[in-house]
């Protein structure tokens, strides 16, 4: 092992932030210069322990235990049915790409991703420092996330499932009947809110929410699209005063009386005056009105316009 070179990648960082959050300063400075000098050998990932052996003083070289809870085989299959419900999550996974989303899909489901601190682990060291962490573990803590730059599927092995396993369930899950409705045991994914930033809270961790619903109700939510508003009722247009309008179909009319008829006689006696000389003017009621023409008086010689 070359020795830590610093978290290059997301997770690893994220990772050396969570554990360097509250530890000793001076317990980490040394660990890390054990870590950049290459004190570190045989470091072994496997569910739930993380082995290695550390050259301190002494010829013999330390060992070092750091232990982490497993995820049981239901969180696995809730966690791993929510990745496969996405295909852009699935394709980056499967190219060996942790997206910095996984964390947040963990954390909508309650589960950690990644340890929270000092406190979520178990470490022990062969060495007779009692110190929290002692140096050795802080050196295999560092060396640790150096390795996750390159796998970081380690970090998911140390969860309880290894690489291969891991991706095969991804793939199985992600063969789902079209539409997007998974087969068999396979969990529906749940919702998580788009990244906005490294920094940002997984959903439900502002106001500690996380982990409030059943993983099975959480999965349900996971890109399940928010329901459509309903469609604006239809309205029928308005009728406009048209030969077409309802009332004129069925003979009634709607201002009054019949125009056509009113204005019959009176074209009776433009057409032929003889012929209208005894037909009747319509009544009062009947008469359209008259329009009034306003015709100007010729000027006056020497009026204004003279």
């Amino acid at each position: 092992m070359s020795g830590w070179e610093g978290g290059r990648i997301w997770w690893s960082g994220r990772f050396v932030d969570a554990l360097e959050s509250g530890a000793e300063t001076g317990r980490l400075e040394r660990g890390r210069g054990y870590a950049a000098t290459g004190a570190v050998r045989d470091l072994r990932v496997g569910p739930g322990e993380v082995l290695a052996k550390v050259q301190g003083s002494r010829p013999r070289p330390y060992r070092v235990s750091l232990m982490l809870p497993v995820l049981d085989d239901d969180q696995w299959a809730t966690v791993t049915a929510a990745l496969a419900g996405q295909p852009l999550f699935r394709a980056k996974l499967l190219s060996g790409e942790l997206p910095p989303e996984t964390e947040r899909v963990f954390g909508v489901l309650g589960l950690a991703l990644f340890p929270r601190g000092l406190d979520d682990l178990v470490l022990t060291c062969s060495c007779p420092d009692w110190g929290h962490p002692c140096k050795h573990a802080a050196a295999t803590l560092y060396v640790l996330a150096d390795s996750l730059d390159g796998d970081p599927f380690l970090l998911l092995t140390w969860l309880g499932r290894e690489r291969g396993a891991f991706l095969s369930a991804l793939r199985r899950h992600g063969r789902a009947a079209p539409g997007g409705t998974p087969t068999g045991d396979v969990a529906p994914p749940v919702r998580v809110q788009p990244d906005t930033g490294a920094d940002a809270p997984a959903t439900g961790e502002a106001d500690g929410s996380a982990g409030a619903d059943a993983p099975e109700e959480a999965a349900a939510r996971f890109w399940s699209a928010a329901p459509l508003p309903a469609p604006p009722l239809s309205r029928a247009l308005p009728v406009i005063g048209t030969v077409d309008a309802p009332a004129a179909r069925s003979g009634a009319s709607t201002c009054g009386p019949d125009p056509v008829e009113a204005l019959t006689p009176l074209y009776a006696r433009l057409v032929d005056p003889e012929a209208g000389a005894g037909a009747p003017w319509p009544s009062a009621a009947e008469k359209p009105p008259a329009a009034t023409a306003m015709r100007r008086k010729p000027p006056v010689d020497g009026g204004p316009d003279g």
